[in-house]
């Protein structure tokens, strides 16, 4: 389950930091082109992610989510990760979005003699299509193959939040984009499982490593070829803040995790039959 940053009511109880908004990125509309495709049944597995958000109007504080609900849904050489707390509708749920660009780029493949790039700190970013109101659309040389992105539907339910993970932040001296310390998540060892990536502000780079991408087939040879497994490091921000021709946006959160779940073909999530 997810945690909430809470304050006191009039009568001392708890409440969470909830304000409504309306309005929504134009990169939270980007990944959810391919987020929004049928989702495959919940893989077996588990994940967590901890960290810290500066989510105006929504969430201020330590966040730390332990998902329940783990899918991949291919599409073509590109695969999803959904990494979510319940099996609830995107829209109404607390989670996390993986996107692999062109899992060939990454996945070993003996019949053309590519070793793969298991174990490699990847970098994470938007795509090059989502840029900055004003900013115009630039070709990119060497796009990121990892887009990411954390929504917090269910925890701000009057509006839709979703930070982006970029390549890189402007990180304030407030203490608000500081992740503790999560033990087998450090891409910078390459998920080692035997270390600790040390609490901290980090470097200000987001980064993702893969040990295992599934081919999305039910046809492998071992069922170890179906795993989808790694760990991560990445800065969120909210896109919209950025400058055309200025500093990085500001830190909207700092977030580890590590994940490893089975890919299993089922009934697609879907609210028809």
């Amino acid at each position: 389950m997810s945690s909430v940053v809470r304050s006191p009511r009039p009568d001392g109880r708890a409440r969470p930091h909830r304000v409504g908004r309306r309005v929504a990125s134009l990169a939270s509309f980007a990944l959810s082109i391919a987020i929004l495709a049928p989702a495959c049944s919940q893989g077996e597995g588990e994940g967590r992610i901890v960290g810290t958000l500066d989510a105006p109007d929504c969430w201020t504080g330590e966040f730390e989510l332990n998902p329940d609900f783990l899918a991949a849904v291919p599409y073509r050489d590109a695969i999803t990760l959904r990494i979510q707390s319940g099996s609830d509708f995107q829209s109404f749920s607390d989670g996390l979005t993986i996107l692999i660009n062109d899992r060939t780029k990454i996945r070993p493949d003996p019949s053309r003699g590519f070793a793969g790039r298991y174990r490699e700190p990847l970098r994470v970013d938007l795509p090059p299509e989502v840029t900055p109101p004003g900013t115009p659309v630039k070709a990119e040389a060497d796009p990121a193959l990892v887009n990411m992105a954390l929504y917090l539907q269910r925890s701000c339910r009057t509006q839709t939040v979703t930070l982006q993970a970029v390549d890189e932040v402007t990180i304030p001296s407030d203490g608000t984009c500081t992740a503790p310390a999560l033990r087998g998540a450090d891409p910078t060892q390459g998920c080692a499982a035997d270390k600790e990536a040390p609490g901290g502000v980090g470097s200000g780079k987001s980064v993702i490593a893969f040990t295992s991408i599934s081919n999305g087939k039910l046809d492998e040879e071992t069922a170890a070829q179906r795993l989808n497994a790694g760990c991560f490091d990445v800065y969120l921000a909210d896109p919209r803040e950025a400058s055309p021709g200025g500093p990085p946006p500001p830190c909207r959160g700092h977030i580890r995790g590590s994940f490893s779940f089975f890919f299993e073909r089922g009934r697609p999530s879907q609210p028809f039959p």
